[in-house]
């Protein structure tokens, strides 16, 4: 049995994709990206009922709706989010922080 991705899993990888970005990533590339990366499967892999996407890049998509909880990298001051470009930017500190080698 596959173990599950947790949530916190993906936020140094949000951060390098944003750094492999430019800087920036949209949402929906980083679904991709983080799907291509991660390779769901079991229960993540699922299709949630009543929706077109999976367990997994509904976690992805919940590092920017749970923005305001104390552990995400949006409190944390790693990133931004832009709603207009629904898009998420890593800051200066998010990148002092990748650079201190955190591990994933």
């Amino acid at each position: 049995m596959a173990e599950r991705i947790r949530e916190r899993d993906l936020i140094i990888p949000a951060l390098k994709a944003a750094v492999g970005a430019g800087g920036e990533i949209q949402t929906t590339a980083l679904i991709e990206q983080m799907t291509d990366q991660f390779e769901p499967e079991g229960e993540d892999a699922k299709i949630i009922q009543n929706r077109s996407d999976s367990k997994f890049s509904q976690k992805v998509r919940n590092l920017v709706s749970h923005r305001d909880t104390s552990t995400s990298m949006f409190s944390q001051g790693y990133a931004t989010y832009h709603p207009e470009t629904e898009s998420i930017r890593i800051t200066d500190l998010g990148r002092e922080f990748l650079d201190q080698g955190p591990d994933e």
